[in-house]
């Protein structure tokens, strides 16, 4: 066999993860379309209220914390059957916010606690299963510290629940209380609207699984100590849980209409790091499941796909720099020559565009579904793929320190900066400088701007222009600049933005 043609076959095959998550996003694309509506819609009236404990996870989060708890007190439920524990591992001020919050909502009348530990073994995952020590209600809604829920959350997501059998959690929309702050909020918001009805309204329609994101869900209490909890380990929290009940025989349900209200990244710099440790924490998954995954016989072969579907976005990230660069580097060194490239073949080129294509008409089925039809969140829709693209480095190194278990990302946390006008310390991003994670994200994408400045010479365009996207997207992500300004001692920003009370 010709050395051209192994190489195509090897760059064929590491193509498989990239296309087969992209023609899955199609098939959801389509399903979602058929998403019933009415799901969350309307009022609800429970025929009776058992005990809920809400459960929230936080690590110095002071400029939001509070406003969390705040919207606890106008639930439409029983003040009588609310139990609020928060899970604190702070080590700043919001101690004592946490602390006079909590007397708060029980001199109202709701019943609350803090759980706290001397350390932060296990992280969030770690402190979520102490805090089930004192959970006394039947269900469990998980938020993050910067979720604001809506007054009717808990009735419909109880009714969503004990309406369908099988059921084992019920997710909520990602709202975003910062979406016009800036672009990139905008962009996240855009992303997270794309991935709430695609992987989510068209997973629940073909009753494929879906991961139920850790702050915006509801499960019963029996259910999460069936399953054991969490896993002690530097894994996705949201995602473990949702392996483990489906794999139990559950199924979600996402209500498209019930928001909880988030707050979006505003720089790149923190959005690429939560992608990161995303990416860390789905390939520990990984590693800690895929055995059972495939050798469940009690699951259909069809959910046990699509688990391992919902799991592939860290390969694909991967997937896309290898075949890339080792099709580049093939062509420049004359090992194939350039009409011999998969790049310069019609139908590969086609079979990889068709997507990208569907992706535009997602963003705006998803900008429908969420409500945010607005002109200026349809004109930044040809942006996904800058955010896509400047994303798959750092993605990318998530994995492999998911892989060998190292640390990584998960000792980057995303700082948030809480409701309208308040302040925070902007000193993190002005000080961040150049660390092993940001000489690799910089030589890549070099790498791949000469790459692709020599392809062009050979003539493969398309291949060419995968490379000089990548590595423009990636520099201009980086905000090189940075680096070259003195370094203020304090500074701050005011940061305008709505929360529904």
């Amino acid at each position: 066999m010709q050395l051209w043609l192994v190489i195509d076959l090897i760059a064929l095959l590491l193509s498989i993860p990239v296309l087969a998550l992209s023609y899955y996003w199609v098939i959801l694309f389509v399903s979602s379309l058929k998403y019933p509506r009415e799901l969350g819609a309307g009022d609800v009236r429970l025929p009776y209220h058992p005990p809920v404990t809400i459960l929230i996870a936080t690590f110095n989060e002071k400029f939001v914390i509070e406003k969390s708890l705040e919207a606890m007190k106008h639930l439409d439920y029983p003040k009588d059957k609310i139990q609020v524990i928060v899970a604190d591992d702070s080590t700043d001020e919001t101690i004592g916010v946490i602390d006079r919050k909590v007397q708060d909502l029980n001199r109202s009348g709701i019943s609350a606690k803090v759980s706290r530990r001397p350390n932060r073994e296990h992280f969030k995952c770690g402190a979520l299963n102490k805090a089930m020590e004192y959970v006394k209600g039947d269900y469990v809604l998980l938020l993050d510290s910067d979720s604001v829920i809506p007054p009717d959350i808990l009735n419909k997501g109880i009714d969503a629940l004990e309406s369908h059998p099988g059921t084992g959690f019920v997710s909520f929309r990602y709202g975003h209380y910062n979406r016009n702050y800036n672009v990139v909020t905008r962009l996240f918001a855009l992303s997270q609207d794309l991935g709430d009805t695609l992987s989510k309204m068209g997973s629940y329609r073909l009753d494929t699984p879906f991961s139920c994101q850790g702050g915006f869900t509801l499960v019963r209490a029996k259910d999460l100590r069936e399953v054991g909890l969490w896993t002690n380990q530097r894994i996705a929290d949201d995602t473990d849980i949702s392996i483990k009940m489906y794999m139990a025989g559950k199924r979600g349900i996402y209500l498209s209409n019930v928001k909880i209200m988030s707050e979006d990244p505003s720089t790149l710099e923190a959005w690429k790091k939560q992608v990161g440790r995303t990416s860390q924490g789905w390939w520990r998954c990984i590693a800690h499941y895929w055995s059972q995954i495939l050798g469940n016989g009690k699951v259909s072969i069809r959910k046990r796909l699509g688990l391992i579907m919902m799991l592939l976005p860290p390969f694909s990230s991967l997937s896309w720099i290898l075949v890339t660069f080792l099709s580049a580097s093939a062509v420049v060194l004359n090992l194939v020559a350039p009409a011999n490239s998969i790049f310069s073949s019609p139908i590969y080129v086609a079979i990889v565009a068709i997507p990208f294509a569907v992706s535009l008409l997602s963003g705006v089925w998803a900008l429908y579904a969420a409500g945010q039809m607005t002109p200026t969140n349809l004109a930044i829709i040809p942006m996904l793929g800058y955010a896509s693209g400047c994303m798959i480095t750092l993605g990318s190194i998530g994995f492999f320190y998911g892989v060998f278990d190292k640390m990584g990302f998960f000792l980057y946390r995303t700082p948030k900066s809480g409701s309208a006008k308040e302040m925070t310390k902007t000193k993190y991003f002005q000080t961040l400088r150049n660390d092993r994670n940001g000489i690799v994200e910089g030589f890549l994408a070099c790498t791949g701007l000469v790459l692709a400045g020599l392809v062009f010479l050979h003539g493969v365009w398309f291949l060419g222009l995968s490379l000089a996207g990548y590595g423009l997207f990636t520099l201009k992500s980086m905000n090189l600049t940075k680096h070259f300004q003195p370094v203020p001692q304090e500074s701050s920003i005011e940061i305008a933005q709505e929360i529904p009370s």
